[in-house]
């Protein structure tokens, strides 16, 4: 039973309620909870890639700062030919960090929508949950108003001598 019972259950005994439909709800919190450990994976790579680009733009922002002050110094060309290589060995791993993390956001981005929807169909399921269970509680609440109400005829009869009426 949900923390959030209705107040109009509180005053009746629901420990007879069974709710058929708790395995389709059970299974659809299982699913949400895996969904999200998904979109938690998701976000955590998402980050670990950014990071890493944000080290290979610094590094390319360094390897550059250098390479042009040592231009400035007459740099040796063989030695300037092989900074401006690793200058593009970074710029193209940043281009497939960048791809990777492109590739991510959208996959954090339908994990979302997909945990939103499985939080949505599991409301729905919890609102049905909560209404079937005010149901139960109204029927009950029913029953032991006809029953009281039967107990009060028979106990006015007895008192009167007469045989009760019957209830409907």
């Amino acid at each position: 039973m949900s923390t959030s019972t209705p107040s109009a259950v509180r005053d009746v005994d629901v420990r007879g309620f069974v709710y058929e439909l708790e395995p389709v709800r059970q299974r659809q919190q299982w699913r949400l909870d895996r969904a999200m450990s998904s979109l938690s994976r998701a976000q955590q790579s998402l980050a670990e890639t950014e990071s890493r680009m944000s080290q290979v733009q610094r590094a390319y922002d360094e390897q550059a700062r250098t390479a042009s002050q040592a231009l400035q110094q007459r740099m040796d060309p063989g030695t300037h030919r092989h900074a401006l290589g690793f200058l593009a060995h970074l710029r193209d791993q940043w281009k497939q960090l960048d791809v990777q993390r492109r590739d991510q956001l959208a996959e954090r981005d339908r994990l979302r929508k997909e945990c939103i929807a499985m939080q949505l169909r599991l409301d729905g399921l919890t609102r049905h949950k909560e209404d079937a269970l005010t149901q139960y509680a109204d029927e009950i609440r029913q029953r032991n108003n006809s029953e009281q109400d039967r107990d009060w005829l028979a106990r006015t009869a007895a008192n009167h001598g007469q045989a009760p009426e019957p209830s409907r």
